[in-house]
């Protein structure tokens, strides 16, 4: 953890932010807006602004709920609406074959939930019909198993209640324990059997998309960021099951956890002559150094204390050189390695070269390991930027990415960009909840 703090007054303004966007990013039920009329029975975190003239992502995308569930602007019973959200649209025992030539996996947990509730299991579309899939893959992403184990952990912390894991919950195969749906979420897709990690097929016929926030990228061979999401999956699992009294099961994920700890090091990890490292996205199409993951591994604390050091070092020359760092915003892959060799957006924009402040809190908190000047620095660009944009109608500012060189802004009143990185530094000591 680490020394400094941010001054009260900016976790004040902070706050307020997160706060006004957290209830400007909530649909009721019964509550109309662009896409319709929220129909699930619950209350919905989109990921940005959505009212009758305004849409950003006008559906339950479960990534980002899962993490801002320890935000403390959701209540319990609200965490709890999207667990039986997400097992009761999650595939059953048998797996979809769309006419797009995709692929549902038994047991895929949808990438996005619209507010009639019907589920969609690929990025890039609100369709939940046969036409969803390709481009965006063959299968589903891979991330999307693991957010059911985060959000299920939430709700356990937030409530106090470790019993919740044994409670009953809707799935497409009946009424299960929910912990039985987490295993078959966390063990439904193919991974590598000797490391554990994620893995894609050379074959992009049968492509596979990483995590939401590379959706457009293309990435073979084993990969990065879904493994790291293992990896806290298998964490969180050990928690649940010692907390319920299954020993046997919480020793499984345990070890689980050292296997993909020691392969992920072993995997991705290089380092150059003037020892400062990196984690590369993955080890075919895009093993190029990924900075998100880079610094979401040192906000875990995952790596042993000399290569968290060397890791901290890269992040803290790519912020002071301006190689991966603009206005506290974060590009996915340093400026001196360009750009993706596959990908479906433009090179300058969105996952392609733009920059976005959702893992913000992850660098600064990488920052703080070797350079606590450089990360209250960091910190304060950030709020700068985001105080100066700020716009309570959210019509401007908040943005999902940016790119200025381009005058590309994309998406305003974009919520994780502001909440994610107030979670993160909460959950670190660095910022007053």
């Amino acid at each position: 953890m680490c020394a400094w703090k941010v001054a009260p007054t900016d976790s004040a303004k902070l706050r307020l932010m997160v706060e006004q966007l957290f209830h400007a990013s909530t649909v009721q039920p019964g509550q109309e807006i662009s896409a319709g009329v929220n129909t699930t029975a619950r209350s919905l975190l989109t990921p940005g602004c959505n009212t009758l003239g305004h849409a950003t992502y006008p559906a339950y995308w479960v990534r980002d709920p899962a993490w801002l569930a320890e935000s403390g602007f959701v209540s319990g019973d609200d965490i709890w609406g999207w667990i039986t959200l997400m097992t009761q649209t999650m595939q059953g025992h048998s797996p979809r074959m769309l006419s797009s030539g995709g692929v549902i996996l038994p047991y895929s947990i949808a990438d996005h939930i619209n507010i009639d509730g019907s589920s969609v299991f690929y990025p890039g579309t609100y369709a939940a019909d046969d036409t969803q899939g390709p481009p965006f893959g063959k299968y589903p992403p891979y991330d999307d198993q693991y957010w059911l184990i985060f959000s299920t952990f939430a709700y356990a912390k937030c409530m106090g209640d470790a019993t919740s894991f044994r409670r009953s919950v809707p799935t497409p195969m009946g009424m299960l324990p929910l912990w039985q749906v987490c295993e078959l979420a966390h063990n439904a897709f193919p991974v590598d059997t000797h490391t554990q990690l994620c893995i894609a097929s050379d074959d992009l016929e049968h492509h596979i998309v990483d995590w939401g926030y590379n959706d457009t990228i293309t990435k073979t061979g084993k990969l990065l960021f879904p493994s790291l999401l293992r990896l806290e999956s298998a964490i969180k699992l050990t928690h649940l099951f010692t907390d319920i009294g299954m020993p046997d099961d919480a020793e499984m994920y345990s070890t689980q956890a050292r296997i993909l700890r020691h392969a992920i090091l072993e995997t991705f990890y290089v380092e150059d002559e003037r020892h400062e490292g990196w984690l590369l996205s993955a080890t075919g199409i895009g093993a190029t150094p990924d900075v998100w993951a880079s610094a979401y591994a040192l906000y875990l604390g995952i790596l042993p204390a000399e290569l968290a050091t060397a890791l901290a070092k890269s992040l803290l020359r790519g912020y002071r050189e301006r190689t991966t760092v603009l206005h506290g915003q974060v590009r996915h892959i340093p400026l001196t390695s360009g750009y993706w060799q596959i990908a479906q957006c433009p090179q300058g924009t969105y996952q392609n070269g733009a920059y976005w402040a959702y893992p913000a809190g992850w660098y600064i908190t990488a920052l703080g390991l070797v350079d606590e000047d450089a990360a209250a620095e960091m910190f304060t660009e950030f709020l700068n930027y985001q105080v100066a944009s700020w716009n309570g109608s959210f019509l401007s500012g908040t943005w999902e990415c940016i790119n200025p060189e381009l005058n590309h802004y994309q998406n305003p009143g974009y919520l994780a960009s502001i909440a994610l990185p107030y979670v993160t530094l909460r959950n670190k000591g660095i910022i007053d909840g």
